[in-house]
């Protein structure tokens, strides 16, 4: 595997919409209602390059040139930074790309901590998320069915 991790901005919005738009449709039951509600009424050029143009940021994965998953990364007005939109090709899970994907969120947050939800039934990512360090930020489900998990910021005990 030769994979490379890239930032996307405006111009890319043809890729991160498909990337997007394939991760809700494949794998619907893994973001919360919210996640998909973003893109109704209005799937157009204009809304997905604002999505792409703000403080966030964003990152695709792709192994010669196939892409293979996507992540965000966006400033919380605490000081933490959320880790949004996380997603790994099905047939490509298990290889490193997810665990590459979080540590460029950990990058780019630097020495501020990471928050990140996570659908309370999903056990695969729930385990994935604690063995990269996370831990759970309460312990009831939000009204999406969500639990936050937190990271805290390098060298802090509970950040």
């Amino acid at each position: 595997m030769n994979l490379a991790v890239e930032a996307v901005g405006p111009e890319d919005w043809r890729r991160w919409r498909e990337l997007r738009l394939r991760a809700l449709a494949e794998d619907s039951a893994a973001f919360a209602r919210s996640a998909h509600g973003w893109i109704r009424g209005g799937d157009t050029e204009e809304r997905w390059r604002e999505r792409l143009a703000g403080d966030d940021r964003f990152f695709i994965a792709s192994d010669r040139g196939v892409d293979l998953g996507i992540v965000g990364a966006s400033p919380r007005g605490d000081g933490s930074v959320e880790l949004i939109s996380m997603w790994v090709a099905g047939t490509r899970r298990g290889r490193g790309i997810g665990r590459i994907l979080v540590q460029r969120v950990l990058e780019v947050a630097q020495t501020r901590p990471v928050v990140l939800r996570v659908m309370a039934d999903n056990a695969s990512a729930v385990g994935f998320y604690l063995a990269m360090g996370f831990a759970f930020d309460g312990a009831v489900p939000d009204e999406e069915g969500t639990l936050t998990m937190r990271r805290p910021a390098p060298g802090l005990g509970s950040g």
